[in-house]
């Protein structure tokens, strides 16, 4: 079979190039970079550089990305900035270009809204979406999934993700970093219900003359500390926290999830990824440690300590890369593909529509705009 041709999207300056989401189609047998886009010069220079692709060759280097798209027509193409202002404007054209799949930087999208009209366009042309939510690809991630379903902590209480609470701590903390959080969430804990959330500003609830535009084209954003609840269709109650500034030098960020009898605990973007705990959380009685889980589960080999995580987390990439060619040769969903990521964009939503309403929400959301907007 011939390999797919990948053209590949950034924007030096204004989201650049996310967490080199260009350069792990490099080492992906079934595709062949073809074209790359870059509104800077020099930044388009520095792409082809690095991509290894031939300047000289026509079609190759695009300072339009829509004139790539008309001129190469390629198979798929990966969206790679960090900041989410054109994130709906290029995915929908690129179904509209009629590309076979679409690999997207998180966060998704601004708005429900805009997930809505991704989605249709997407749908309407057949195209897949996969979002570069790696850390539900690492392999140590499938296997504390499984221990989960099979019993081993028992029922799931509660599902509880903090985010990396730093100077981001807050509305920004739960765009950036929560969005992570909250996909695996609703991986493990079913698609939420309801939210109940407090958002406040120097220890005010917010309200929306508290929102500010908030960085990297997330809109507006409030509140420097946020607690979330979200009622899960399976059964467990999910919690979404962060307080700006209330971060440790090894970061809160993670996701614990609390059973009758044990408890996972995911660090994302970390090695080892996750651990396990043969007892509840509040068994106190006797020490019960966390064990690391590694790629084959409990007992299997772990990477090496002194592995590099930054490849480590690459290596994630490919696999969430190779899933989505996987469900273009299928014919079916990516494991992370528009509809999770149109779940988090929901949660976050309902979080400040919650706060601002002072109740509880049942969601989807009936205002799919930015509450805060």
């Amino acid at each position: 079979m011939e390999p797919l041709r990948v053209a590949v999207i950034g924007r030096t300056g204004r989201g650049d190039w996310g967490h080199a989401i260009d350069e792990l189609w490099r080492d992906i047998e079934a595709a062949e970079l073809v074209a790359v886009a870059d509104e800077n010069e020099e930044g388009l220079g520095q792409a082809v550089t690095r991509l290894r692709l031939d300047a000289t060759k026509p079609g190759t280097a695009h300072r339009d990305w829509r004139k790539m798209l008309a001129d190469v027509k390629p198979d798929v193409v990966a969206i790679c900035m960090r900041h989410l202002d054109c994130h709906a404007e290029m995915a929908i054209a690129a179904a509209e270009a009629g590309v076979k799949g679409i690999f997207l930087e998180k966060p998704f999208v601004r708005t429900p809204a805009e997930a809505e009209a991704v989605i249709a366009a997407c749908t309407k042309a057949h195209t897949k979406l996969g979002l570069a939510f790696v850390n539900r690809h690492a392999p140590s991630y499938a296997a504390a999934k499984d221990l989960i379903e099979d019993g081993r902590i028992g029922k799931v209480l509660e599902i509880r993700a903090r985010g990396k609470e730093d100077k981001r701590g807050g509305g920004e903390d739960l765009w950036v970093l929560g969005s992570h959080l909250l996909d695996m969430m609703a991986d493990l804990g079913g698609a939420p219900q309801w939210c109940e959330a407090a958002v406040t500003l120097g220890g005010k609830p917010i309200t929306k003359a508290d929102a500010v535009e908030g960085p990297e084209g997330l809109g507006p954003i409030a509140g420097d500390s946020i607690a979330a609840m979200f009622g899960m269709a399976d059964g467990p109650i999910g919690y979404f926290a962060s307080v700006r500034d209330a971060g440790l030098k090894q970061p809160n960020f993670g996701l614990t999830i609390a059973g009758t009898a044990g408890a996972i605990h995911i660090r994302p973007d970390f090695v080892p990824h996750a651990y396990f705990r043969a007892a509840p959380l509040w068994r106190m009685d006797k020490d019960y440690p966390w064990q690391p889980i590694g790629p084959e589960g409990l007992g299997s080999p772990l990477p090496e300590k002194d592995v590099d995580r930054a490849a480590e987390r690459a290596s994630w990439g490919r696999l969430a890369a190779l899933d989505l060619l996987a469900a273009i040769a299928e014919d079916r969903e990516p494991e992370t593909g528009m509809y999770a990521g149109s779940t988090t964009v929901e949660m976050i939503a309902a979080t400040f529509a919650a706060a601002l309403s002072g109740r509880r929400i049942d969601l989807p959301l009936t205002d799919r705009a930015n509450p805060l907007a």
